[in-house]
């Protein structure tokens, strides 16, 4: 598509943070930046001046130390090395003494959606004083770990920036994973306190959580502190306390949080760990990448303040949960001075359009989602109009997770209006950011985002070396240090396990793992996953959990998950080889899937389960899930040749049902 479905307003360009921003780079260093374009090629080639400005233009508080970057090459990514900073303060700092509105959290109500709780910056910062110190008290301190299993509110917000102010390492689970996934991730940190939601609501429905807390509790032995949420002013529950037993204290959060006191804040070296973030691979229990706070805090800023045009002032919802990186980058945007909009529940309940109804309930001006629930909203036939009328302060709509397809991208467009600017951002929980996104100075076109990141050197690669042609299929790369790229994965004090995730491929180059080509308009469109990692509704699932929940079922000797394209999504197709004088029937086929649910989370659940007689593998024996995708998917196999079997895939694709 040539024309533009969103252009920059004239009269409001100048007021841009970007423009602002890059006015201050032209001051600085004498040059002329005409356009994002000119911006970002300084950026790259001059990285030290570039983070400089950064953290002076947002004016972060800590001791800058007089570099900002120091040459390297990837993995190694050396920022600020005598920078001394406290995440948890930046994030806070617009808020210590506001008597402003910080917190609105939207939840669901008995029959509608319906404000929660609202908390001022000044509430906020006193409840995230009271839980640090309250952590210092029981002996926390910096580099100790805090597992938290907390649905999306103000509690988790509380406890991860109190656990960052005291110098601790923050790590979210959502609260629908089940107890073995919730071990298999914070199992791994040996977290000192856990804090734990007995229940959460979902479509309407409370789900009572206390035996699956119980058993994470006695599956973590690390534990000496375990605090509980508590809705109702109850106790705590009683299966809990006797998981806990001998091993450690339990008790319930809302006490820690009731003394009111001012926040105080330990700063760290810019490389100091502030979260883990976790994710899922083809083998073995989920990486554990450990992401710096200074670096997390700097590329937030570009990306929300900078990209996203979130100001001080405006009012960020982005739907997630607090297992995924979006949680951590939507809280970022109180260090530029933005509320934050917490929808917890379904993004559908009570109805499609939820979370615009959410949005205009609670006055957003900056509503994200993922793709795929753009779609559903636009296969629901959704009227959006109302509820982005001229009375309602929403100006950007940011989408992440999955490519925005261009039938979803017109009919946005079309209900939004030319008010509302569509910013669609690709990133991962690899780097708890963003490598390509929109631009709020240059024009969205549908199906790509207008460039890079700034900061981050990001390109298409055909191969080593070799830069992909414009409209050629590429994989997305990365060819210089950027502030998160990951400390390391937990575990791997080599670095070797890093090495081969990411630069195994092409020495020194991030591989991300996207397929991506660049278009006519200098923008970047995203095309899919390149490796076997799961990629649907937006939400990257790794399938070693998926094998490992049926590991021990009866009814299965071997499995195979993939990713296949349907209805402008992905759904998990599940391939499995049945045990002697087992039969894949409906009690099966709900064994399995139950099995999956209480081993990892509702997400894991395949759409489809197909028995199979074979499973193609390499002549090492490793189970080829991306040669299974491409040929279910009529394209070509690379390395057909290193399959021990490849007569496999021949009954697989006459097994599996085409779209």
């Amino acid at each position: 598509m040539s024309e533009p479905l969103w252009t920059p307003d004239l009269d409001e360009l100048p007021h841009a943070r970007m423009s602002r921003f890059r006015r201050a780079a032209q001051m600085r260093v004498g040059d002329s930046f005409p356009s994002t374009v000119e911006l970002h090629r300084w950026s790259i080639t001059e990285p030290d001046a570039f983070w400089s400005l950064v953290w002076d233009e947002f004016t972060v508080a800590g001791e800058k130390g007089a570099r900002s970057y120091v040459p390297s090459t990837l993995p190694e990514a050396v920022f600020f090395p005598e920078a001394r900073i406290n995440l948890a303060e930046n994030l806070l700092a617009p808020w210590r003494d506001s008597d402003e509105v910080a917190v609105v959290c939207v939840g669901e109500g008995a029959d509608d959606l319906e404000i929660r709780s609202e908390l001022t910056g000044r509430e906020l910062s006193r409840r995230v004083g009271s839980f640090a110190q309250a952590l210092r008290d029981h002996g926390i301190r910096p580099g100790d770990r805090v597992g938290l299993v907390l649905p999306v509110g103000p509690d988790a917000l509380i406890c991860t920036l109190g656990a960052l102010a005291v110098g601790a390492v923050v790590s979210s689970v959502s609260p629908e994973f089940g107890a073995p996934s919730v071990i298999d991730r914070l199992g791994q940190l040996e977290p000192r306190v856990l804090v734990a939601a007995p229940s959460y609501r979902w479509s309407g429905r409370s789900f009572q959580r206390g035996d699956n807390i119980a058993e994470v509790v006695a599956g973590l032995p690390s534990l000496t502190w375990v605090l509980v949420t508590s809705d109702d002013g109850g106790g705590v529950d009683p299966r809990i306390s006797d998981a806990a037993a001998a091993t450690c204290s339990v008790g319930l959060l809302a006490p820690q949080l009731a003394a009111g006191l001012e926040p105080e804040f330990t700063r760290l070296p810019f490389d100091h760990p502030a979260y883990v973030l976790f994710s899922s691979g083809t083998t073995g229990k989920p990486k554990c990448l450990i992401h710096r706070g200074g670096g997390v805090l700097l590329k937030h800023l570009v990306e929300v303040g900078l990209h996203a045009d979130v100001r001080a002032g405006d009012r960020l919802l982005f739907y997630t949960t607090t297992s995924w990186m979006m949680w951590n980058w939507e809280i970022s945007a109180l260090a530029v001075g933005a509320t934050l909009v917490l929808h917890d529940g379904a993004p559908t309940y009570p109805s499609a359009a939820a979370l615009f109804d959410s949005a205009r309930l609670a006055g957003a001006t900056h509503l994200g989602m993922g793709a795929r629930l753009l779609d559903h909203m636009r296969s629901e036939e959704v009227s959006l109009r109302a509820r982005v009328g001229t009375d309602a302060p929403l100006r950007q709509v940011l989408v992440t997770g999955s490519p925005l397809s261009e039938p979803t991208a017109l009919w946005l467009a079309d209900e939004l209006g030319p008010e509302v600017m569509i910013n669609p951002i690709s990133g991962g929980t690899d780097l708890v950011g963003v490598f390509v996104g929109g631009d709020p100075t240059r024009p969205f076109y549908a199906g790509e985002m207008a460039g890079p990141i700034l900061g981050t050197d990001v390109d298409v690669y055909a191969d080593a070396g070799v830069r992909a042609a414009d409209g050629e299929a590429g994989e997305l790369v990365c060819l210089q240090p950027f502030p998160t790229v990951p400390v390391g994965i937990w575990g791997d004090a080599s670095g070797a396990r890093l090495r081969a995730t990411y630069f195994d491929t092409w020495p020194g180059i991030w591989v991300h793992g996207d397929r991506a080509v660049r278009s006519e308009h200098g923008g970047v469109a995203i095309l899919g996953r390149s490796d076997a990692t799961l990629n649907v509704a937006g939400v990257r699932i790794g399938t070693a959990e998926i094998y490992a929940a049926l590991a021990d079922h009866p009814a299965v000797v071997d499995s195979l998950a993939f990713g296949q394209e349907w209805d402008g999504d992905t759904r998990i197709v599940l391939l499995v080889m049945p045990a002697p004088g087992a039969t894949l029937d409906a009690e099966t086929e709900a064994s399995i899937r139950g099995a999956i649910r209480r081993a990892c989370s509702p997400r894991h659940v395949p759409a489809l389960i197909i028995a199979v007689p074979d499973l193609p593998r390499t002549q090492t024996g490793k189970l080829s899930e991306v040669a299974v995708r491409e040929a279910v998917h009529g394209r070509e196999v690379k390395g057909l040749g290193a399959l021990a079997n490849p007569e496999a895939l021949s009954a697989i694709v006459a097994a599996v049902p085409r779209g």
